[in-house]
Parts: structure tokens; sequence; C-alpha cells
């Protein structure tokens, strides 16, 4: 039997000869600049719910809705939310669109609520095609009737 390439006999079983690992270069992180700059009015990562706070927020909350999406909530020390879309309302590029509305109607809102807590948004069907601005609108008004703001602004 002969390589391919170098056309030399092959001994069959004989261990092949590997190549010594290359060196990685270190890598220097700036202290002085932050990797992902924050919004001044952002949504940062410290309010982002993990998976087992969805789960508690949804079964242990109350529940308000609107035509796009449920709104899951319950008292807490801090502010934290977060969205879910099923796949059944579209492909990925469908879902993430929905989602970034989503994260930036509770971003843009979270300035109303009068007490801290935790919400979890849930798309429903229909809500393909929502805009920002209704979507605001529809949280400020869940806010409302969940009293968790001072009233529905306009």
């Amino acid at each position: 039997m002969k390589d391919r390439g170098t056309g030399l006999p092959v001994i069959v079983g004989a261990p092949r000869a590997r190549r010594a690992p290359a060196a990685k270069p270190a890598v220097k992180a700036k202290a002085s600049a932050p990797l992902f700059p924050v919004k001044p009015a952002g949504f940062p990562q410290s309010e982002h719910l993990s998976g087992m706070e969805f789960l508690e927020v949804m079964a242990k909350g109350q529940k308000k809705s609107c035509d796009n999406f449920h709104m899951y909530f319950m008292p807490s020390e801090f502010f934290s939310a977060g969205v879910s879309v099923s796949r059944k309302l579209g492909g990925a590029v469908v879902r993430n669109r929905i989602k970034r509305i989503l994260r930036e109607s509770v971003r843009l809102t979270k300035h109303e609520l009068i007490q801290t807590c935790r919400v979890v948004l849930v798309a429903r069907r229909g809500s393909e095609e929502l805009k920002v601005e209704e979507a605001i609108s529809s949280l400020s008004e869940l806010y409302g009737n969940a009293k968790l703001s001072a009233g529905v602004k306009s």
C-alpha cells in the first residue's frame, strides 16, 4: 500500500506523525473600555431572566394579555424581564424580529413601573406584524391594568 501524496509505502497500523500544536498568541484585553457599550437607558444583561426564572414567573406570577402577547409578572427586589417566542410563529428571522421589538418595548417602558417586578412576555399569533409603537402602547396598557404603573400613557 502506498501513500497517495508521496508514493512511499505505508505500514498499516503504524502511528502517524502528529504536528505540534501551534502556540496561541496572548490576547490582551483593554481594561479601560467595556466589551459591549451600554445604552444610557439600555436593557443590560443583568436585567435578563434566566431559564429557571422564566418558569418561576410563569408558574407563580399573575397573567395579563393583549392581542399580541401575554405578560406574566411577579413582584421582585429588582427589575428583570424576558421574552419568549414559539417556533409556531415563524422561522428564526421572524422570531428574532419579534424578540427585538418586545425587548425594545420593555426597555422603553420600564421607567413607568411604580414597583419592581419580574416580567415575561410571551408572543401570540398575530405578533408577526407587530410594530414597536404598538408594542409600547400595549405594554403600557397592560402595566396599567396590572397596577404596575401609575396609569395608561397615550
